[in-house]
């Protein structure tokens, strides 16, 4: 933004298309040449998060500021549940398959995150890894086949890799294309089921994520 006439106005044209690209926040990282960027200050860029009187009056969908639809899925322990049951936790929602070469790749550092996180927050974040377009015995045994049990997978319900309607609590079906245009996707969503985060498409470090958890933890579900 070197061609703008005064500072104030490359700092809103850069920011300007920052948010073109992406549902996320935006901040400066430097400013004719000199870093200003706070790293603290990145950690709570999910932040304010809704108190639960504003969740209220949200619309349900996968935008960020949103409520995340109320999935239903089959637990790690065999349990019919949904989203939305894991109240007073944040919740890593993530969909992926054997089948996909960035889901199959991304998944070592999911696992990362998922260890970091049992560690540092406990009980805190649940993480809901359900399969698409395939069975979940097909995304177990390449789980297996590749020594990567750790992470506990949850169940979508889908039967074959032909199948792309997910169940809701209310009943109703969506097609996994409306909640993820690619894959992998994911969401992370506060304590109140509001999307804070999301992703299309792989991360190469999810670790670099954790102080997010952290601020989230502490903050939202007020």
């Amino acid at each position: 933004m070197a061609n703008k006439a005064t500072e104030n106005e490359a700092k809103r044209e850069a920011l300007k298309a920052c948010r073109s690209h992406t549902q996320q926040k935006c901040t400066l990282f430097a400013v004719n040449e000199q870093v200003i960027f706070n790293d603290r200050h990145w950690y709570t860029l999910w932040a304010p998060f809704k108190t639960q009187q504003q969740v209220k009056a949200l619309t349900n969908g996968v935008l960020v500021g949103q409520k995340f639809p109320d999935l239903v899925y089959i637990d790690p322990d065999g349990k019919k549940t949904s989203v939305h049951a894991s109240k007073g936790k944040l919740r890593f929602v993530h969909f992926w398959g054997s089948w996909c070469p960035s889901c199959v790749k991304e998944f070592p550092a999911i696992i990362d995150l998922y260890r970091i996180l049992n560690d540092v927050l406990p009980e805190q974040v649940e993480f809901v890894i359900v399969q698409v377009r395939e069975k979940i015995e097909t995304s177990k045994l390449w789980l297996s086949s590749n020594s990567l049990n750790l992470l506990p997978l949850s169940d979508s319900g889908i039967q074959d890799e032909a199948e792309s309607q997910l169940y809701l609590s209310n009943g109703e079906r969506i097609n996994d294309r409306r909640i993820a245009k690619i894959f992998p996707t994911t969401y992370v969503l506060d304590k109140n089921g509001v999307v804070v985060f999301s992703n299309m498409g792989s991360v190469e470090n999810w670790t670099e994520y954790v102080n997010f958890f952290k601020d989230a933890a502490e903050f939202s579900g007020k």
